[in-house]
């Protein structure tokens, strides 16, 4: 009789175990990885807390790094940054959140280098211009296409600037 209960229990621990790991392995393949856009984008909608049902309209590539700029249903934008983990996933490290109607610039440090980020999202433009001010001296301007709205990256080794960024589309309206 004893071997026959030993066994039952062995039995319904086996079956908790089993059921216990097979949980965990459910909800770990549940989890996004980082490594599709979809991905992404499932990590943006639980990260952000402003903005609902976010889309990655465009993603650039920083020293391993993914910058994506997103904009959500509610007229939200972002630059949101996912750093590797390995094995070609990623996890949502920071983001600089605007009204889609405003330009956003950041920046982020990536292997020891300062990038400004600039993205515009709230309406189709012709090209960028970027003036830095360092140390007083206003420098040359910098001017982007951006017909294809992508993501501005510009690597600075200066530590203390201002930037003033400006868009402009095909019939010379001005976004600041």
């Amino acid at each position: 009789m004893e071997v026959l209960v030993m066994k039952k229990w062995l039995l319904i621990i086996s079956a908790t175990v089993i059921c216990v790991a097979a949980a965990f392995l459910y909800f770990f393949s549940l989890t996004p990885k980082g490594d599709t856009i979809t991905s992404r984008e499932s990590i943006l909608n639980t990260a952000i807390s402003k903005g609902n049902e976010w889309t990655i309209a465009k993603e650039l590539e920083l020293g391993g790094y993914i910058v994506s700029g997103a904009y959500s249903t509610d007229n939200k934008s972002t630059l949101a940054i996912f750093e590797p983990t390995g094995n070609g996933d990623y996890k949502f490290s920071t983001s600089t959140n605007r009204n889609s109607d405003e330009i956003i610039v950041g920046g982020v440090a990536i292997n020891g280098e300062w990038y400004d980020l600039i993205w515009f999202n709230g309406a189709k433009t012709e090209y960028a211009e970027i003036t830095y001010t360092i140390n007083g001296q206003v420098q040359d301007t910098l001017r982007y296409n951006t017909d294809d709205m992508d993501i501005i990256s510009i690597k600075n080794p200066e530590k203390e600037y201002s930037i003033h960024v400006a868009y402009y589309d095909n019939d010379g309206n001005k976004y600041e």
